[in-house]
């Protein structure tokens, strides 16, 4: 079962790309059948959904600002103190590598629920893809 509300093409537009072949249908789509446990479980369903799913880091944020924090270690967002405090005690940790401009992204915890995704994988791709360009902790 779909989206009724969702846009999409029928009737005889529709019959008429399937006919045609059209290179650039209006609305492709893909409809999966599952199998074996997820074909019976609404949960093992979903895991499905969400592996297959794209997911940017747009959807499941609820907030961002950039703020300038000259000492990082005394941030200026009180409510982070007290993981910035813990994050600062770690033994890998590289005080040289801090820079005083700060993004802070605040993440949607039931958009993150729905997509099955942790904090640590979240922190994990941004990583992954700015590499040494910044350094993520999170809470």
């Amino acid at each position: 079962a779909g989206v009724s509300s969702k846009n999409v093409t029928l009737g005889v537009p529709r019959l008429k790309e399937i006919i045609n072949i059209s290179k650039k249908p209006k609305a492709p789509s893909l409809t999966v059948f599952l199998t074996g446990a997820a074909a019976r479980d609404a949960e093992k369903a979903k895991n499905v959904l969400c592996r297959l799913e794209h997911t940017t880091l747009r959807k499941v944020t609820a907030n961002t600002a950039i703020y300038y924090d000259p000492d990082p270690q005394n941030t200026v967002i009180a409510e982070d103190q007290e993981f910035v405090n813990v994050y600062y005690e770690m033994p890998d940790f590289d005080p040289t590598k801090i820079s005083p401009w700060l993004l802070r992204i605040e993440l949607d915890r039931k958009r993150m629920t729905d997509k099955k995704l942790t904090m640590e994988q979240i922190a994990e791709k941004i990583n992954a893809g700015f590499g040494d360009d910044l350094n993520c902790i999170f809470n």
